[in-house]
């Protein structure tokens, strides 16, 4: 199984959606392209995927930052792919406020910090407070870079697996079950009911806009034009048929 964290963490993956997708077991290879996000649920799914039962192998094909680069920690192996980058740094935040509420941010950011360093050091054999030095410098790794510092474990020079796979076999035997579908008694009534129902949607929009009644295509007289939204349906068809 290959679960893919693209995108914002805690946004476009969360611990909840990453729990959902995982299975209850077995092997997975979990590819990652995100300059990070929310550090919490960073946490959360580092936490998620190392407690996997099976091994997690990890591939960074575009970027692992930030909170990402924690999650990528999570991996029994950490493939880096040509061109990805790694970046580590201390977590950060925004805060609106009195001099205390800046104060509780600041002691928020330093457990977040205390704890993702942490989770560096044991990943690169380190102690916590090298770990903390390499946060607080916002080092960035290439991938050779990042072998070498233990953040990962193998460089590979092939291309990512596709995002979307399609099987020509399938997508075959998925056109001929269409056609037999359409050519059955049943798919063919279907198929009329919709051109009827479309019929009259056309004579509905073109009553409502104040539009000649439409003419077919194949029933109109050389010197006929179409009109109103039967014209407009006929020119996108058209469009369509010299574009394919």
């Amino acid at each position: 199984m290959r679960l893919d964290l693209f995108g914002v963490v805690g946004e476009d993956f969360t611990p909840t959606t990453v729990r959902a997708a995982l299975p209850y077991s077995g092997d997975i290879t979990v590819t990652i392209n995100s300059g990070g996000g929310i550090a919490v649920d960073g946490s959360a799914i580092y936490n998620i995927l190392a407690a996997h039962r099976g091994k997690v192998h990890v591939e960074i094909i575009g970027i692992a930052a930030s909170a990402a680069s924690l999650i990528a920690m999570a991996g029994d192996t950490i493939t880096m792919l040509d061109g990805s980058i790694l970046m580590i740094h201390e977590p950060m935040n925004i805060t609106i406020g009195d001099s205390a509420a800046h104060q509780k941010t600041v002691e928020q950011l330093e457990a977040h910090a205390v704890a993702y360093a942490r989770v560096y050091g044991k990943r690169a054999g380190i102690t916590e407070t090298a770990a903390r030095t390499i946060m607080k410098a916002e080092t960035w790794y290439t991938p050779d870079e990042a072998v070498a510092a233990r953040f990962a474990t193998a460089v590979a020079d092939r291309r990512a697996a596709p995002f979307a796979y399609v099987d020509e076999k399938y997508e075959a035997r998925m056109q001929a079950v269409h056609a037999r579908a359409a050519a059955s008694p049943r798919g063919l009534k279907k198929v009329a009911e919709a051109k009827e129902s479309w019929a009259r949607v056309v004579a509905a929009m073109n009553k409502s806009m104040g539009f000649a009644p439409a003419v077919k295509p194949e029933e109109a007289k050389p010197k006929v034009e179409l009109t109103g939204w039967a014209k407009i349906v006929a020119e996108q068809n058209a469009f369509a048929r010299r574009h394919r």
